[in-house]
């Protein structure tokens, strides 16, 4: 009797043991920091310089406005009447757009940043330092500019590598709808969100829906590509270890 209440006694402490650091990750660390702001907003609060930034908010601007949020050494800035959520990754952070525009830039061979806008992925290649950037046209189409380095692009089983000075027009397959925020990196993800095929609203933009084997990814000229100005990409490159 005693050694089984011995045993058990054990048991208890060791489970409460390993559940320790468990316990002690749960408060959510900060994710980053608000390095410039104007008309701007975190969740519903008005964002102001220096403020910090969590996995999970919700950032936005209004019109004219712009908001620069540091995570290490990445570099994620919203441009006028855009809004996004942000979390953290292993690799540094998955940012999901949900309205405008984002420009980002990475150190290279560091933190990474994604940028998940539709059902469209974006990942810099690793290796390479690199800025640019990620628009919601509308629903059903994204355009993804790399303006240094290089940018894999991923819509449903088609990818392209999208190099330095060059843009796409990249159709989506699905518009989306939201009934939860998640990390596009969670498991459960795509369990709160729904799916609304793109083909009827290219067949009407474009006299046709996309046909079989058809690229998902329209060249646009780089004489036409919006010239990315980041307010602090400068900052960034000269100086990539800043935090």
């Amino acid at each position: 009797m005693k050694t089984n209440r011995l045993l058990l006694a054990l048991v208890a402490v060791v489970t409460l043991g390993c559940g320790l650091p468990a316990l002690a990750q749960a408060p959510n660390a900060p994710l980053g920091l608000v390095a410039s702001a104007k008309s701007a907003k975190i969740g519903n609060s008005a964002a102001s310089d220096g403020a910090t930034i969590y996995s999970g908010d919700y950032i936005s601007t209004d019109d004219g406005g712009g908001m620069l949020v540091r995570v290490g050494q990445l570099s994620i800035e919203l441009q006028s009447n855009s809004s996004a959520h942000i979390y953290r990754a292993p690799y540094g952070a998955v940012v999901e757009l949900n309205r405008g525009s984002v420009l980002y830039t990475t150190p290279g061979g560091g933190q990474n940043v994604v940028i998940v806008a539709s059902d469209v992925r974006v990942t810099p290649v690793l290796s390479f330092a690199d800025y640019g950037r990620v628009s919601i046209d509308d629903p059903c189409n994204v355009t993804v500019q790399s303006e240094r380095g290089k940018v894999d692009v991923r819509v449903g089983s088609e990818s392209r590598l999208v190099e330095a000075g060059k843009a796409y027009r990249v159709r989506a397959e699905n518009s989306i709808s939201y009934r939860k925020y998640l990390s596009p990196d969670a498991d459960e993800y795509h369990n709160y969100h729904d799916h609304t095929p793109c083909a009827a609203y290219h067949a009407a933009k474009s006299h046709g829906p996309i046909a079989p084997g058809q690229s998902h990814f329209l060249y646009v000229a780089a004489g036409t590509a919006a010239t990315l100005t980041i307010l602090g990409v400068s900052e960034a490159l000269e100086s990539p270890n800043r935090p």
